[in-house]
């Protein structure tokens, strides 16, 4: 209830608010002046109204009381708590790396509601000088954007000093997607029928799909629908700090049914009557989770452990270097030179927009042209131009 004190010609109208960090009362206050035409009646009458109000409105959260004290490194304590169950657990994990190594050293000493553009502009510099990436920077600041919305969003601030002014960011170099080309993949493909038969559907798999590493793991055998040759992705396996899970896709995009060639299907019955006789005669108890790719015990294989595997499985054939996530991206441009509308394609990869399909276009556009520089040298146009044009 509002307690209501006259000073002077005015009245201050107080609402209790719990206690803060500290345990100290919190209390959301207003003044309230007469008109000097009023009458006492009508003073009461009017306080009485104004009271009520603001007192609703102090309930509502319209009105809230800034904690002036609190700093920056105790407010991400209260960020991460709360953001625990909104986040998945890999963007969690990401975040709080973020802010433990880079926002709370150089932020975190300051009073949350003390921070400016300026603090923020310093932050950036500080970060570029230490030679991280301009893309690492960004999502680093996008982190200190969320924080910084969160603690309006709570009623901890009312000014965001992350989004009042354009801040100077340094410009990020061009980048390079790794692709293979015909002879890169037929080299690939070559080295893998010496391996294992879970390695060799496993990459076939992931350039049939184009799925993330992530997906690959995530799937069991009842995401392979078999009579239409199709696989479902519905899931995605995350392993942080050694916890394994299964948790829900990227995005609603990435829920999606992909239709695999007849091949993948008979290679992937093959290794599913292997896998059966590998259990049948396995000395350990069989993890339950009826994975497609799995451990010595049946359990979850990690994405991890599928960089680590391709990694290795390069370096002893002698093959480029390049990231699994490149199988996703070569998958991605076969298709597209195949003549597969880039809809399709998008759609294929759980995109949730086509800009980010697009730079598959744009690589083979740049493959294109240097195709084109390629044919100059071999073939020499200008020298054999200079030949047609004393011949006519």
């Amino acid at each position: 209830m509002a307690t209501i004190r006259k000073r002077g010609n005015s009245y201050q109208i107080r609402v209790f608010c719990g206690t803060d960090l500290y345990g100290k009362k919190v209390v959301n206050s207003m003044s309230w002046k007469p008109d000097d035409k009023m009458t006492e009646r009508q003073i009461e009458k009017e306080l009485n109204k104004i009271a009520v109000q603001f007192e609703e409105k102090v309930k509502n959260g319209i009105v809230t009381k800034i904690d002036n004290k609190i700093k920056l490194y105790e407010f991400c304590d209260i960020y991460l708590e709360m953001q625990k169950k909104a986040l998945s657990p890999t963007t969690y994990h990401v975040y709080k790396s973020i802010i433990t190594n880079y926002i709370v050293p150089a932020l975190g000493h300051i009073k949350l509601a003390e921070v400016t553009p300026m603090h923020l502009q310093k932050f950036i510099y500080a970060l570029s000088e230490k030679s991280i990436s301009a893309t690492s920077i960004k999502t680093y600041y996008a982190v200190v954007q969320s924080l910084f919305c969160f603690a309006c969003k709570m009623g901890f601030l009312e000014y965001n000093p992350s989004v009042s002014t354009k801040l100077n960011f340094p410009k990020a170099a061009p980048t390079h997607t790794d692709i293979l080309d015909e002879n890169g993949i037929k080299k690939l493909l070559e080295c893998l029928e010496n391996e294992p038969i879970m390695w060799r559907v496993l990459i076939h798999l992931a350039l049939c799909t184009g799925c993330r590493k992530g997906e690959i793991a995530a799937l069991q055998w009842s995401d392979v629908i078999w009579k239409k040759n199709q696989i479902n992705i519905c899931k995605s396996l995350y392993n942080i700090k050694g916890e394994k899970g299964i948790k829900s896709p990227k995005n609603n995009t990435s829920n999606r049914i992909i239709a695999v060639p007849s091949y993948m299907i008979e290679m992937l019955k093959q290794y599913r009557n292997r896998q059966l006789e590998i259990k049948l005669s396995s000395e350990k108890e069989w993890n339950k989770h009826n994975m497609i790719f799995t451990d010595k015990k049946g359990d979850y294989i990690s994405p991890y452990s599928i960089s680590n595997w391709f990694k290795y499985f390069l370096q002893k054939n002698a093959l480029s270097h390049i990231k699994f996530h490149a199988l996703r991206h070569t998958s991605a441009t076969i298709l597209l030179a195949s003549g597969t509308n880039i809809k399709t394609v998008s759609s294929r990869l759980g995109h949730s927009n086509l800009v980010t399909t697009n730079r598959y276009v744009h690589a083979l556009i740049d493959a294109d042209i240097a195709a084109a520089e390629t044919l100059e040298q071999k073939l020499n146009f200008e020298k054999v131009g200079q030949e047609w044009d004393k011949q006519a």
